[in-house]
């Protein structure tokens, strides 16, 4: 499909996967199936590790915050997983794989087939502009299987990952998603916004990413998946 129209002043890729009917539409399919940082959309993940491993539960995910001042003020206070999702609190999720450890951490990777599935780079920062990449196609190939749960997950633990990424609900359904951005230098070099709608009869799965110099948030490739 062509929407460049959206897409001005960045690179980028739309794909939308409509579940019941196995429909795939694409724009810009060089794009989609390029490999780039997850950024804050790998945090799906990292919860679902810690959640399956007891590092956190569905009733208990609260974390204290260490007195560190960061840079959102919505970061420097305790958190659970609904919060840290909404906020996207790195050091939330940093220290979820911290307990889990780097053994745990590259089997999961690994199970779920996360991309190129290197975590080489750095314990903390690897799914920050660093050794993790994915592709726009392989988000939602990973949020088809989540919302399966084909991996044999617990479903409790599905649900609580599914709650802390839900935006909104309708009588015509509900609206998940999480965003991510990749900084560099000061500046916004990788958007990503992923997710998925479900209806009483459908899901749809879409992840938008977009690349520049600057200006390329989050926020931006929610924007332009929202417009389209």
């Amino acid at each position: 499909v062509d929407l460049s129209a959206y897409f001005e002043g960045y690179a980028g890729s739309f794909v939308l996967y409509d579940l019941k009917n196995d429909i795939w539409n694409i724009y810009d399919m060089e794009h989609a199936t390029a490999r780039v940082s997850p950024d804050s959309t790998y945090k799906i993940y990292s919860a679902l590790f810690a959640l399956e491993e007891g590092i956190i539960t569905p009733e208990d995910s609260y974390l204290a915050w260490n007195g560190e001042n960061y840079p959102f003020d919505a970061w420097n206070r305790d958190q659970t997983l609904n919060s840290a999702m909404s906020a996207s609190v790195n050091w939330y999720f940093q220290t979820l794989d911290k307990q889990l450890g780097y053994a745990r951490l590259h089997h999961y990777i690994r199970k779920i087939g996360y991309g190129n599935k290197d975590i080489s780079s750095s314990r903390d920062t690897f799914w920050m502009e660093s050794s993790l990449q994915i592709s726009p196609i392989e988000q939602i190939e990973l949020l088809k299987n989540l919302q399966n749960n084909s991996l044999g997950f617990a479903p409790e633990n599905i649900r609580a990952v599914k709650d802390s990424i839900r935006l909104f609900s309708s009588d015509t359904g509900t609206f998940y998603g999480k965003t991510g951005t990749g900084r560099i230098d000061g500046k916004d070099v990788n958007g990503w916004f992923i997710g998925f709608i479900e209806t009483a009869d459908n899901t749809c799965f879409f992840a938008v990413n977009i690349g520049a110099k600057d200006n390329a948030s989050g926020k931006r490739a929610a924007d332009i998946a929202l417009s389209i």
